[in-house]
């Protein structure tokens, strides 16, 4: 995906599928280098990394919120970069979206998923498409259509079936598999899809076909040539010509890894071995088949040379402030030669680098693997760049350096792709098949959690409820909670607490959780309570073990949010939205222990949502939501 708004990037060979980047940065020299990324000198605990699992969902869900009030609300901003001190550039990339929704789905929270695919839903292209990326405003960004991207969307549709059982998108799933299968060539691939940056303005069809997008649809087809009776044998045969073509044309049987891609124009191989290939495959084709493809794992730790295509090298140690990290690269040079994109313009240098996404791939792959401790080191080397406070706060950037990869200049900025994928490696998610990776081919989890229990209401407001419940057990572990009014399906959270919002003034409701693991067995439902909730213009009032909040009308066109913390805190900040407009990121005045902000323009009717960010002895900590009705 074309992420710098200065320069192409270059596309050499052109057999990438889409950027899996986030922006530029600056170029760095080439740094000393030792070790593997199975080496980590601290390794953390299984709560350490379900608290940076948590940690990139919030940032995650806080990217999603950037984009409400606009075209594209729904989606997720793709990365934290910016114009200038004070302009966002507002650009949501396609691949991106459904990694943020396979994510929300791993961390339990179906409704921010549904958001995401809603939002794809409306803006797929008549044909099955979607262009690469798009602006908030719904205007294309980068006007092409890979194939890679459109098979990602298909992808998290996929593992919404298999998690929900609910056939909800099978319609634009199906449409979006007819426009892959128009690529389809002699030799089994399917070719890249379609472009206007070969002739300026004027859809053509791409020249090659990648490994990487290939193994993105293989499962695709697959699955869902049981799904839809006329279409199952284009579909299998579909899958079987792209099996073929990544076993006998795209693997490399002497080095044991996959090659880039084929050149449909010139009838070659691509040579280049970028290393998102290799983990890619072993998770969409498994450990082995008509190949050994977990060798291709073992084949890119190995790979210690000089950083030549035929000698090359992929994992790198490097320093990072008091410490450093070991994770891999995307590309296979690291001499620092300069870079230039398709137009001839510098594009920084190919010096080593960590790119945290494609590590996290590795580290998915390990697991499957049976490798749980070269899985988990990897996880850890990456939680050690996630973001620690303010708007970087759980956000995971695309690469440590800012370097060229041999393709385009990778980003230093938090962006979904690496922070997305945190949390499926954490969560041992594999959205190629959409479930949970069995590590070491251990059996699959059929067991469902026990119901949830000692549900409650917490408190309520003239348009909220707020939920608390005790969590429930499973054999595996709990990946999250679907919260039911009455029998409708409101919202889904992964702690033990949940605020149904957008309710009336003075109505009864009632309120069930059912508890759900990651291999999308549900638990039976909890207690039922019943909850009333105020009449309007009463907030009613949130207090927690940190915080008192409340919103108090002081006129008919204003209303005081306070926050009033247990120990006293550093800063408040508070985040709203008016009747669902623009997000507002304000620094609360602090009077008498208590921080307060007005919010003037309401009027009768009015809906407030509110939150906070709050610091409390050191580390930094966010709310629930909470809604108010002038």
């Amino acid at each position: 995906m074309f992420r710098n708004l200065v320069s192409v990037r270059k596309l050499i060979a052109g057999t990438l599928a889409f950027s899996l980047g986030c922006g530029v940065g600056p170029s760095p020299g080439m740094e000393e280098e030792t070790g593997s990324a199975a080496e980590s000198t601290q390794g953390l605990g299984a709560t350490e990394r379900a608290q940076a699992s948590d940690r990139a969902y919030q940032w995650l869900k806080a990217q999603q919120d950037l984009t409400n009030g606009s075209a594209l609300s729904g989606l997720v901003d793709s990365f934290d970069d910016w114009w200038n001190a004070t302009e966002r550039k507002q650009i949501v990339y396609t691949y991106d979206q459904a990694v943020a929704a396979i994510a929300f789905m791993a961390k339990g929270d179906r409704v921010r998923a549904e958001k995401v695919l809603d939002k794809l839903v409306a803006i797929q292209d008549p044909d099955g498409s979607w262009i690469n990326s798009y602006w908030w405003n719904g205007y294309g960004e980068e006007l092409r259509k890979h194939v890679g991207p459109v098979a990602w969307v298909t992808m998290a549709f996929m593992t919404h079936e298999k998690l929900y059982g609910s056939t909800t998108y099978r319609t634009p799933a199906r449409k979006a598999l007819d426009w892959m299968l128009a690529f389809k060539k002699p030799n089994g691939a399917i070719s890249g899809g379609r472009t206007t940056w070969d002739i300026q303005g004027v859809w053509t069809d791409e020249v090659w076909s990648s490994t990487e997008h290939n193994e993105d649809v293989y499962n695709l087809f697959r699955y869902y040539a049981g799904k839809f009776s006329d279409r199952t044998s284009a579909y299998n045969d579909a899958a079987q010509g792209v099996k073929q073509f990544l076993d006998n044309v795209m693997w490399n049987n002497t080095t044991k890894r996959f090659y880039g891609g084929w050149k449909n124009n010139t009838g070659l191989l691509d040579p280049n071995v970028p290393m998102d290939v290799n983990p890619w495959g072993v998770l969409a084709l498994g450990l082995s088949g008509t190949r050994d493809y977990k060798a291709s794992l073992a084949s890119v730790d190995n790979a210690r040379g000089v950083g030549t295509v035929a000698d090359p090298r992929y994992v790198h140690t490097l320093p990072y402030e008091n410490t450093t990290i070991t994770a891999y690269d995307f590309d296979w040079q690291y001499d620092c030669a300069r870079a230039n994109d398709q137009n001839g313009n510098y594009n920084g240098d190919r010096c080593a680098d960590i790119w945290f996404e494609g590590s996290a791939f590795m580290s998915v792959a390990h697991y499957m693997n049976g490798n749980t401790a070269k899985a988990d080191s990897i996880i850890d080397e990456i939680i050690k760049k996630q973001g620690t406070s303010g708007s970087l706060f759980g956000g995971v950037p695309y690469s440590l350096k800012g370097t060229s990869n041999n393709y385009w200049r990778m980003a230093q900025e938090n962006c979904v792709s690496s922070t997305g994928w945190l949390i499926l490696a954490i969560h041992r998610f594999n959205p190629f098949t959409g479930s949970v990776v069995n590590g070491g081919g251990n059996p699959a989890d059929t067991q469902a959690p026990s119901a949830p229990s000692s549900l409650k209401v917490s408190s309520t407001t003239s348009s909220s409820v707020t939920l608390s419940w005790t969590a429930s057990t499973d054999n595996v572990g709990v990946a999250g909670y679907d919260i039911y009014r009455g029998s409708t399906l409101v919202g889904s959270s992964s702690a033990t607490t949940f605020t149904a919002s957008g309710l009336s003034a003075s109505t009864t409701y009632s309120f069930s959780i059912k508890a759900r693991d990651a291999a999308g067995n549900t638990s039976s439902a909890s207690n039922t309570v019943s909850a009333t909730t105020s009449a309007a213009g009463n907030d009613g009032g949130h207090t927690t073990a940190d915080y008192t909040a409340n919103v108090t009308r002081t006129s008919s066109t204003q209303a005081r949010i306070s926050f009033k913390p247990t120990t006293s805190a550093l800063y408040v900040d508070v985040h709203y939205t008016l009747n669902g407009g623009g997000q507002q990121n304000l620094r609360m005045a602090l009077a008498n222990g208590t921080w307060t902000q007005d919010v003037a323009g309401l009027s009768a009717g009015s809906r407030l949502e509110y939150w906070f960010t709050y610091e409390k002895s050191g580390p930094q900590y966010d709310s629930p939501h909470y809604t108010y009705t002038h």
